[in-house]
């Protein structure tokens, strides 16, 4: 099961960064255009990845709940 649980991750790590780190950039871009300050863009920006980056890799677990049940999880 913990094999299972770490090539799930490697899947989501590969599937989702490449769409965090663009919305990364899209909502750095607006914080500097809207002339907010460097430092709380950068952390801002920061949280967002985190936030993103987290939805995606539990949404990625969650699948597996709603497509098989419950009960089919091991």
């Amino acid at each position: 099961m913990f094999i299972k649980q770490m090539e799930r991750r490697k899947e989501a790590i590969k599937k989702w960064l490449p769409l965090v780190a663009v919305a990364s950039i899209v909502s750095f871009v607006i914080l500097i255009l809207i002339k907010v300050p460097m430092e709380r863009a950068i952390i801002a920006t920061g949280l967002l990845v985190l936030l993103i980056f987290s939805g995606f890799l539990f949404r990625s677990f969650g699948k597996e709940k709603d497509r098989y049940g419950k009960d089919k999880i091991e």
